[in-house]
């Protein structure tokens, strides 16, 4: 069942990406219009996206509770902040762009598109408050640490810089979550159908960068298929071994490793396209995790009787 899903949404994912590749390749979409595209996406589309992910989601748990998946949410973020930056580093990738590019495609996984629909069909409904909380923390991370990762040690990471429009959202989505606070229909409806946007967006800009790129770009590069190695394989697998000794949920414990497997974010070559990150790089590498996510999750699934 798990395979079937996630050829589903692999073929929902090309299928968008094609349609920017088409779109650029056709010269509809340019550079100027990807940056436009870019900004779009962070400015409006991805704080609604972020914000109707809690708000369309039940609450309920007690406080206390909430601060513990908080805590082993950031913990495991810090587990594979630390690995997907030492990686990079061992790669000997010349620039810090490189270097962030290659940690950044380690790190950020494509948790609300591919994480949430395996949660459900693996763990059930009760998954789904584990997984809001965890892309709650991965967004925090991505908007903050994330830019700084992308474009380099020299980059000033300004309170302005910090507190975009996103980032905002996301921590207005934790105190609605924590509160349980449920906003009007009249707010949600509007919001809702924005946030849906960010998958078809984020993917035809994906496409549209891939589509300046020559296949040699695209295919090759011993450095992208280690971060991807990481990415798909090693940090999950590293999430199970120290989750498994503390952790004593099994629900818990499979959901994050489940979600620590899902291929590279596609909003990351968004905010490197925003800040001046090697974007190139960044997309080569969701480019082709999602490719191989086909054999990785499955296997995985099956490895560890998740």
């Amino acid at each position: 069942m798990e395979i079937t899903i996630v050829l589903e949404q692999m073929f929902v994912l090309f299928s968008l990406m094609a349609v920017g590749f088409l779109l650029r390749k056709f010269n509809i979409l340019s550079q100027a219009g990807n940056s436009i595209l870019t900004r779009l996406i962070l400015v409006a589309i991805m704080p609604a996206a972020i914000i109707t992910g809690v708000v369309n989601t039940p609450g309920g748990q007690e406080n206390l509770y909430l601060l513990y998946v908080l805590a082993v949410s950031i913990f495991v973020f810090i587990l594979m902040t630390l690995l997907s930056i030492l990686v990079a580093r061992l790669t000997g990738a010349k620039t810090q762009e490189d270097r962030g590019a290659l940690a950044s495609t380690g790190l950020f996984g494509n948790i609300a598109y591919m994480g949430f629909p395996l949660a459900l069909i693996l763990f059930g409904s009760d998954s789904v408050f584990y997984a809001v909380l965890f892309n709650l923390v991965f967004n925090t991370f991505a908007l903050s640490f994330g830019i700084k990762l992308l474009t380099g040690t020299g980059a000033k990471l300004s309170l302005r810089l910090i507190f975009n429009a996103s980032m905002n959202a996301s921590l207005l989505a934790i105190g609605l979550f924590m509160l349980n606070v449920s906003l009007p229909p009249l707010v949600t409806a509007p919001l809702t159908h924005l946030g849906n946007m960010l998958t078809p967006t984020g993917m035809i800009l994906l496409g549209s960068i891939l589509a300046e790129m020559n296949p040699k770009e695209i295919l090759f590069g011993w450095r992208i298929y280690i971060a991807i190695a990481v990415k798909l394989l090693i940090a999950p697998l590293m999430v199970f071994l120290v989750l498994s000794q503390f952790v004593p949920s099994p629900l818990m414990l499979g959901l994050f490793v489940v979600l620590a497997a899902v291929p590279s974010a596609p909003r990351t070559a968004m905010l490197a396209v925003h800040y001046g990150g090697n974007h190139k790089l960044v997309s080569q590498g969701i480019f082709l995790s999602t490719i191989l996510s086909i054999v990785t999750i499955p296997f995985l699934i099956y490895l560890l009787a998740l």
